[in-house]
């Protein structure tokens, strides 16, 4: 499970477009997304890992994500307090929040956590510190740690679009999930509320 969860998120491309687009638009496109969210912690005071910045924009919306400089070096055992682990900006009507700018704090019950997979609750939070939202979320803690996360960093960030068809087979459901990979554990939350994260196996 380990392995393939690492491959889902090296696998997962750090833009998604719905349309084609020339070169040079889409990479005006996702610097200019990228230099917004970080002036956007910037003012809420705080500090991202620039290189990990992530970006979608699809028919689903635009999505734009990154861990929390010092997420990295947070043992999993401080998710029974609550920890900021991502910042994201989030512009999509299938989201069920208004779009703008999110702190993303990921708690965990201690009754739950053990070295292997069990739930959390990311809150998302709003530059005024209101909680908009609750988002269901999957963390795996590792018995032994990653040599590295991806190609000698230690973490790596990724966002992956999935249509998920319902188990009634006559509705489809669009999501944006969040993967985080340290060398001690893996945290993966769904965006949009949908849940579906049993059936991924996470």
């Amino acid at each position: 499970m380990r392995s393939s969860l690492v491959a889902a998120l090296l696998l997962s491309g750090s833009a998604f477009a719905a349309e084609p687009r020339s070169t040079t638009a889409t990479a005006t496109a996702c610097t200019d997304s990228k230099s917004k969210l970080l002036e956007a912690a910037k003012a809420q005071g705080l500090a991202l890992n620039a290189e990990q910045i992530g970006t979608l924009s699809s028919d689903t919306g635009d999505i734009v994500a990154t861990s929390i400089a010092g997420f990295e070096n947070v043992p999993d055992t401080e998710y029974a307090k609550g920890v900021d682990v991502a910042f994201v900006y989030i512009d999509s009507a299938d989201a069920g929040v208004p779009a703008g700018y999110y702190r993303v704090n990921v708690r965990a019950d201690p009754k739950d956590m053990q070295v292997g997979k069990y739930k959390a609750v990311a809150s998302l939070i709003d530059a005024s510190g209101k909680e908009v939202a609750q988002r269901a979320t999957r963390i795996e803690t590792f018995s032994a740690p990653l040599k590295s996360a991806r190609y000698g960093s230690p973490m790596n960030v990724g966002l992956q679009q999935q249509t998920i068809r319902d188990y009634n087979l006559t509705r489809f459901f669009k999501t944006v999930t969040i993967i985080m990979v340290r060398p001690w554990g893996t945290v993966v939350i769904d965006l949009f509320g949908v849940d579906y994260s049993d059936y991924y196996g996470f």
